[in-house]
């Protein structure tokens, strides 16, 4: 069976897993709180910018119309407030001169948010900011500038900071904020919130996520009913594998010394996924259901236990 077009290349359904509703409704406490924005922790390949992404280009979940915008923070050597306007022009869209100078994009910047802003009927912006913790203290100064011209319009702008609280090169370039170091009128506008962003955790999570793609449809059919049609029509349903999901990790884990237990990285569960279902599923004949060896050897080749030796290596600087 050929590649569904969603599969191809580095293509993959959207899901909303339950992680993901865990994080909007953090975001949303945050704003009922009159907060400014909230800090979210997480470890790399967990789903955190999938999850900023699905939530910024799904907007059904705010209570009313809010524009919004994201960004990934790259890692810069000049860290100038020039550079860092450019950085959050780009994600609005916009564009200056190259010579622009910095509080010539300040302005184009709150100028933008605050005519979204108003065309939506909105009072307030939301900006996503990936890789946050590559945010520099000044950089948070820079924000702050924005924040005061946006108020000033009358509105507000709340910021969502995805922190890889395992991104250890971060912290050697002395380039990690801590709560400490800021300034009070920083610490009360972007540090007052936070949440703590984890991978799939449980049978429950895993089946829940494992069951939107028995419910999510392309052109009418379901996704798994696509893949395993015969299967489908029996009764079949790929949230019923989610047990041996769990199991299968757990073992990997016990195989490779591993101590405990830990959260099932959404990156490997997608990829996961996505073998079982194209190569396994899509690939038989006949399929009536994932053996629990098919479904470790696809945790296991989607790079399960490199990821988790990255992870150490990492926290071990």
């Amino acid at each position: 069976m050929s590649t569904h077009p969603m599969f191809k290349d580095e293509g993959r359904p959207e899901v909303a897993t339950r992680p993901t509703i865990l994080l909007a409704e953090a975001i949303l406490i945050a704003l009922e709180d009159g907060y400014r924005g909230i800090q979210v922790a997480g470890r790399s390949g967990d789903g955190k910018s999938t999850a900023s992404r699905y939530l910024r280009s799904h907007p059904s979940w705010l209570n009313q119309p809010t524009p919004t915008a994201w960004v990934s923070m790259p890692r810069r050597s000049n860290g100038s407030d020039n550079v860092f306007y450019k950085v959050i022009q780009g994600a609005l869209n916009l564009t200056s001169h190259p010579r622009a100078a910095a509080i010539d994009r300040l302005s184009h910047i709150v100028d933008r948010i605050s005519a979204e802003s108003e065309q939506m009927g909105a009072r307030r912006f939301i900006l996503f900011i990936d890789e946050a913790q590559r945010l520099s203290k000044d950089d948070y100064e820079y924000l702050a500038n924005i924040d005061d011209g946006v108020n000033l319009d009358g509105y507000r702008l709340f910021c969502v900071f995805v922190n890889q609280s395992d991104d250890s090169s971060a912290e050697k370039d002395n380039r990690r904020c801590r709560i400490d170091d800021m300034p009070p009128h920083v610490v009360r506008r972007f540090f007052m919130a936070d949440h703590t962003f984890r991978g799939l955790v449980g049978v429950a999570e895993i089946a829940e996520a494992l069951g939107r793609y028995d419910a999510m449809e392309h052109d009418g059919v379901p996704f798994s009913a696509y893949f395993a049609p015969q299967a489908y029509e029996k009764g079949w349903r790929f949230a019923s594998d989610a047990q041996k999901f769990v199991k299968a990790v757990d073992e990997i884990r016990k195989e490779a010394n591993l101590n405990g237990q830990s959260d099932f990285p959404m990156m490997i569960f997608e990829l996961a996924v996505k073998r079982l279902l194209v190569h396994i599923a899509g690939g038989q004949e006949v399929f009536r259901e994932f053996s629990y060896e098919s479904i470790k050897e696809a945790i296991t080749r989607a790079g399960y236990l490199k990821l988790e030796f990255s992870r150490a290596r990492q926290l071990r600087g």
